[in-house]
């Protein structure tokens, strides 16, 4: 794996890992192999695996131009290149996903990849970028009045669906769309 070292917006350094075309055509052979697996978990009854966070993160670095910082900065999975912002990458693939984040994730910017966005894993992934307000003025507990925000103060584990929550009811349109396939949109 190659590295790389970005200066933070806050003007420290992170070094991560840098992804290119051959990389992509890993990522490409990954993504028919994970569905392969789906098929076979779910013939025996069982469910199909979440998206690895090394592949939502990877795919994200190839299409917006980041590194992966492998937990060496902050909470942040990616940092782009250009501007030195922290990105925290959510994603799912299924069509109403149960995101969780920790009681100290910060972001400068947050996306989510949606693997299932017609419906099915077909290797078009929908990438959306989520407002914070959004996401910390959310309110998770309604007969507490308890917002995103109240639970990482109280240390907990924030869950709920980016989808169902922000994404549909906003009706958010894609900034990126990525088809594994063929590579367009890379």
């Amino acid at each position: 794996m190659k590295k790389e070292t970005i200066k933070l917006k806050d003007g420290t350094y992170v070094t991560g890992d840098a992804f290119d075309h051959n990389d992509f055509i890993k990522l490409q052979t990954i993504f028919k192999d994970w569905l392969l697996m789906n098929e076979k978990l779910k013939s025996l009854g069982g469910r199909g695996l979440n998206v690895p966070d090394v592949f939502s993160e990877a795919i994200f670095c190839l299409a917006f131009n980041a590194i992966r910082t492998n937990g060496t900065a902050h909470s942040y999975d990616c940092v782009l290149r250009e501007t030195g912002e922290g990105v925290q990458v959510k994603s799912a693939s299924i069509p109403n996903d149960c995101t969780s984040f920790g009681p100290t994730s910060t972001w400068d910017i947050l996306y989510f990849a949606d693997f299932a966005s017609n419906g099915r894993v077909d290797g078009i992934i929908k990438f959306y970028r989520i407002e914070d307000d959004d996401v910390y003025n959310l309110v998770l507990n309604a007969k507490k009045n308890e917002t995103f925000t109240d639970q990482q103060k109280q240390g907990r584990r924030p869950r709920f669906s980016i989808q169902s929550s922000i994404i549909r009811p906003k009706k958010l349109t894609p900034v990126k769309t990525i088809n594994l396939i063929n590579g367009t949109g890379l």
